[in-house]
């Protein structure tokens, strides 16, 4: 009994030293060695148990009450914590897998891979982990590039969930790897790749919507063949005739998507209440409407936020934009030029402050990409 115990402890032991990477550059390193053997158990093994986290945010003290609500609304919320485990998050393998394949599918020699540099950057914190700083100092996001040393073809891949406390390292979820020698080639490149998705599932309706028209022809025969009045002569189609027919017209109008592409985006940046920086993201879209855009959407972020805000944005009949973040207050813009500016109040005490911003005429892809992400319901650090 005393051995089988000790061989379950050595066990343990040494997937806590798998699991445990004294810097980055061995954390990376190591995801690579994975990724070279398809070892996804010893991938596993790299990212921190959700004991450890949940053991640490029960044992954490502060007696800042700011701190302590952090804090408890990460205790409020374990299965916040759940999703950097494997043994929970079953996706962080799926994943691996998959980008295993992907690769292999683009010619790419994972055993042949050389790092050739990594660039790792604090990634944000989505309101629902406020808290997780308290216990993770590190939390970091960014790029690894790699060159296959057969094909010398350059690589660069997507990982978050880089996370760094009690001075070891843990994580490393990759996300995307694409052919590409920088993060702005990157990024390019996931536009194309996104758009060809886009059109490849364009395309499987279509398929789909050609599957219910011959399906609707072959209704519509028959029910010309039972129409017969017994002189040998069709009776003419009406609507009423085939009620069917009107029914899968009108789904076939109600399933026409609304274009909702892009027309611009803006970014501005510039104080809110005279002394607080802010940026501000909006986009203008197209849409059913005879004018070149027919709505929009935006968000924002002040200095002492972690997180970017999404906000519903309606136009007034004066021309200004109503920008509301829920249950917390409503801006008022009028854009003239380069220049935004208006009044934020709040819903609580009705509070007024001025925004004053001007647009950032030079922002880079890699940035809009990322607000973009946010906006359709992505991560903050995006799918890539």
């Amino acid at each position: 009994m005393k051995k089988a115990f000790l061989a379950v402890w050595m066990l343990l032991l040494t997937s806590v030293a798998i699991a445990q990477q004294k810097n980055e550059e061995a954390l990376v390193n190591k995801i690579m060695q994975c990724f070279g053997t398809e070892d996804d158990s010893a991938y596993a093994m790299l990212f921190p148990r959700f004991d450890t986290l949940w053991n640490m945010a029960q044992r954490y003290s502060d007696t800042g009450i700011v701190n302590n609500r952090r804090i408890n609304n990460l205790r409020s919320n374990p299965r916040q914590l759940q999703q950097f485990d494997p043994y929970y998050n079953k996706s962080i393998i799926r994943d691996f897998k998959f980008i295993h394949k992907k690769g292999l599918d683009s010619g790419i020699h994972w055993r042949d891979l050389l790092i050739a540099r990594y660039d790792l950057e604090k990634a944000m914190l989505p309101r629902e982990l406020v808290g997780f700083e308290k216990i993770v100092q590190y939390r970091l996001q960014g790029y690894i590039f790699v060159q296959d040393l057969l094909t010398r073809k350059i690589y660069c891949i997507a990982i978050k969930d880089v996370h760094g406390f009690n001075d070891k390292w843990y994580g490393g979820r990759i996300v995307n790897i694409l052919e590409a020698e920088t993060i702005e080639e990157y990024y390019e490149k996931l536009a194309l790749e996104r758009k060809v998705l886009k059109d490849v599932l364009i395309a499987q309706l279509y398929a789909l919507s050609d599957t219910i028209g011959k399906a609707e022809d072959s209704l519509a025969l028959a029910a010309a063949a039972t129409n017969n009045n017994g002189s040998g002569e069709t009776v003419a189609k009406t609507d009423k005739a085939n009620p069917l027919s009107v029914t899968l017209e009108e789904d076939e109008e109600k399933k026409k998507p609304l274009t909702n592409d892009v027309v611009e985006r803006k970014l501005y940046t510039g104080l809110f209440d005279g002394e607080i920086k802010m940026e501000l993201y909006i986009r203008s879209l197209k849409g059913p409407c005879p004018k070149p855009v027919c709505a929009w959407d935006a968000l924002y972020k002040f200095q002492d936020m972690e997180d970017y805000v999404v906000l519903d944005v309606t136009k007034s009949p004066e021309g200004k934009l109503i920008l509301t973040e829920e249950d917390v207050g409503v801006m008022e813009i009028t854009i003239m030029g380069d220049k935004a500016t208006g009044e934020w109040s709040s819903f609580k005490d009705k509070t007024t402050v001025e925004v004053e911003l001007t647009e950032k005429r030079e922002v880079k892809n890699r940035k809009l990409f990322m607000l973009d992400d946010i906006l359709e319901g992505g991560m903050n650090f995006g799918e890539y």
